[in-house]
């Protein structure tokens, strides 16, 4: 439980993980599952062409520019130009829309970041370090964050515990009555602060649990953990894996044999 005197309020880091992607070691091509946080995306080299599951419009991210992304409500397709390489900063999305709110808007979620030689050299050495520390001291910068960065809603940071604890199979109700509010009140809160709905990041939680758990141990059985995950039968988990990731559990899973 978050409260203001527990002191945990400075200690939510920026940057939760660093991802490279390199088109010499690995696939051109990547689907990316929405996680619930938000994302900075560092081109390295080369251009990337993304676009979002649903979109019918790719956005060509260029090299030497940096682009955050608020979390993401489905998958995403991303494709490497030759030697390129992609950084990906993954964000706690409780200062989604504090980052968001000093840039400018490009398209739906995404916003460009102007990014100077000096802070380019030190985020490609994150490439190499991936330290989280150094990278949300950086994003502090890119972003000129203000006294308030650490001001977060108390009511979200609870709520976002709740779901995590949960794997995503917390009812909504079940969210709200915990904190004494009222359900449009926790989506209202909870849409401003991060935006998705309360009920996007419960779905989103409980995919990222289940292909975590599967990747895991691949020798499982995918019908018992898609009960212990919090789905209803195999059927519902496929109309999930389909929305978020356009493509069904066994296809999904076959690109990691």
């Amino acid at each position: 439980m978050y409260t203001q005197n527990t002191g945990l309020l400075q200690e939510l880091a920026i940057a939760e993980e660093i991802l490279l992607f390199d088109s010499e070691d690995d696939s051109r091509n990547q689907i990316l599952v929405p996680d619930n946080k938000a994302e900075i995306f560092i081109p390295l080299g080369g251009n990337v062409d993304f676009q979002c599951l649903g979109c019918v419009r790719s956005l060509s991210i260029r090299s030497g520019n940096g682009y955050f992304l608020m979390p993401r409500g489905r998958g995403a397709n991303i494709s490497l130009n030759e030697r390129t390489k992609l950084l990906i900063i993954k964000i706690n999305p409780i200062y989604a829309k504090k980052i968001a709110s000093n840039f400018a808007e490009i398209a739906n979620g995404v916003f460009q970041i102007n990014i100077s030689s000096v802070q380019l050299s030190s985020l490609i050495d994150l490439s190499v370090s991936r330290d989280k520390y150094e990278a949300s001291s950086i994003i502090e910068e890119l972003s000129n964050l203000s006294y308030d960065l650490y001001d977060h809603n108390l009511t979200i940071l609870e709520s976002m515990e709740y779901i995590k604890d949960s794997c995503g199979t917390i009812s909504i109700k079940e969210i709200y009555s915990s904190l004494n509010i009222s359900k449009s009140k926790l989506e209202q809160h909870f849409n401003k602060e991060v935006g998705l709905t309360p009920k996007e990041y419960c779905k989103i939680e409980k995919i990222n649990c289940f292909i975590k758990s599967y990747l895991n141990d691949m020798d499982q059985s995918l019908t018992e953990l898609t009960y212990r995950c919090g789905y209803y039968d195999q059927s519902h988990l496929i109309k999930d894996f389909k929305y978020f990731l356009d493509t069904s559990p066994k296809k999904y899973f076959c690109s990691y044999r």
